[in-house]
Parts: structure tokens; sequence; C-alpha cells
């Protein structure tokens, strides 16, 4: 009697041991669930927003270029609302002071070469390129890197987020990208507030 008491209690407790192990499977499953749709949400919304900045994009520049009545490849013209509209969210830069930049710097033309060696549609040096590429685990090849629209959009974007990380400014962080960050460090702290010429420009472009 006492062994049939026995085995009927072990057959109790694997029961109730079965029943909270459904329990906490149908937890772990329904937790599971939420984050998976939670994960869909959130895609969904970088999707939305990635679209938007897209169309925002693609409408200031088409805005610009009708202003100019500049001409550039339908593909070209596409590559640089893509490049630009993934390079504003990815850095937290503002389109419009991309588009602005590129303006002033190359009206455009992804072959454009200054007198100092900077290349491409955001005036990039290759040896500051470089570097930059490293940082972003980016294949190098040269001016020929230089003169991918994409690529270059991304260097350029990410130099400039990183001159505003170190200058805490736009006016400033633009000015650098200018002339060179040491430049504009190594002026009187008065001096150095003072926004340049270039600095206006670009903003003065960017405000609508």
């Amino acid at each position: 009697m006492k062994f049939f008491s026995r085995m009927l209690a072990g057959i109790v407790v694997l029961a109730a041991g079965f029943v909270l192990g459904v329990k906490f499977q149908a937890r772990v499953e329904s937790r599971s669930a939420t984050h998976a749709l939670i994960d869909v949400q959130k895609a969904r919304i970088t999707k939305l927003q990635q679209d938007a900045q897209r169309l925002r994009t693609a409408l200031l520049l088409r805005d610009y270029l009708e202003e100019t009545r500049l001409r550039i490849p339908r593909a070209t013209y596409q590559t640089i609302v893509d490049a630009i509209a993934d390079s504003s969210l990815r850095y937290g830069v503002a389109p419009e002071t991309i588009l602005a930049v590129i303006r002033i710097e190359s009206t455009f033309d992804v072959d454009a070469q200054s007198e100092a060696g900077a290349i491409g549609l955001m005036q990039l040096l290759p040896s500051t390129a470089e570097e930059i590429a490293r940082e972003l685990r980016m294949a190098w090849a040269g001016d020929e890197t230089l003169r991918d629209p994409a690529a270059n959009i991304e260097m350029g974007t990410y130099y400039l987020t990183k001159l505003l990380g170190r200058f805490n400014d736009l006016s400033l962080a633009l000015a650098a990208y200018n002339e060179g960050p040491g430049r504009i460090a190594g002026r009187a702290t008065e001096s150095a507030r003072l926004t340049t010429d270039y600095a206006r420009k670009v903003l003065g472009y960017a405000t609508p």
C-alpha cells in the first residue's frame, strides 16, 4: 500500500512538474513571439524612416538641379540620393547639410579634383580618405574609391561627424572640414568662433 502511495505521489509530482514546464515554455514562447513582433515593428519603422529620408533628399536634390539647370545621369542622381539619405540616418547629419557641402565642394561633379588633390563629390584628400576608409572598414582603391559617389558621400559625412564631435559646433566643424582641423584648433578661442565664409555658405544653403 505504501509502495502505491509513494508511486502515486511520484506521479503527482511528475505531473505537476510537467504542467509547470508546459506553462513555463508557453511563457517563453509568448515572450519570444512578443520580441519577434517588436523586432518586426522596429524594422518597419526603420524602413519608413529610410523611405521618408530618400523622398526628402530626392526632392531637395531635384529642386537644386532645377534651380541651377544642372543635369546629371539618372543613375548617378539615384546613387547620390540613396547615399545621402543613408549617411544622414547613419551619422545624424541633415541631408540639407550634406547637399550644401557637395554643392559648394564639387557642384555634384563625381570626378571633381582640386588643385590641392581633393577628389570627388565631397572633395576629400586621398590621405584623409584612406584613414577614414580604414575606420569604416571600407575597401580602399585610392582615387577610384573617391570617385564612387556612394563611398565618397559616406566618408565625407563620417568625417564631418568626427569634426562635429571634436569641435561640438557645426560652424567650426564646417570650417575645419574646409581648412583642416589643425588650423581651426590652433586659433585663439575668440577668433576660432568666428564663422568662416565657407561655413556661412554651407549653412545658408542648408537653411530653407
